[in-house]
């Protein structure tokens, strides 16, 4: 998985955090085909417990190797970030944002991202 690779090679150096936002595809919303010939079945969950439960499967079934954090039940975090279905961001060492990738999942770009992150080290030596 590319984000892994990213992971992997900066994470010495930068610090990566993956959030689990919402379900974007969820048997109870919009279910993606893609889901059902997987076998992937999940409710909307309605509860942070049960976000957290699921963002846990996610990340064990995807091998997400970033640490994760789960966006609160009241979508706090995709709502300032306007980050459904999924987004990649860059952070600089001020909190400031230095990159904001397209929406996925066509706009869902870790090569562009990656660039950035070693613009963002260079500039940072």
């Amino acid at each position: 998985m590319r984000l892994n690779e990213i992971y992997q090679r900066y994470k010495d150096q930068v610090e990566f955090l993956t959030i689990y936002i919402t379900e974007a595809h969820p048997d109870d919303g919009w279910r993606s085909l893609g889901n059902i010939d997987v076998g992937i079945a999940v409710k909307q969950p309605t509860t942070d417990d049960e976000r957290t439960a699921v963002a846990a499967t996610c990340q064990k079934e995807l091998d997400l190797q970033m640490p994760m954090l789960v966006d609160s039940i009241d979508n706090d975090v995709e709502e300032k970030y306007i980050s459904r279905p999924m987004r990649l961001f860059l952070v600089d060492a001020n909190g400031v944002l230095v990159y904001v990738g397209e929406r996925g999942p066509f706009g869902f770009n870790p090569d562009v991202w990656e660039e950035a992150i070693r613009c963002q080290l260079a500039t940072a030596e």
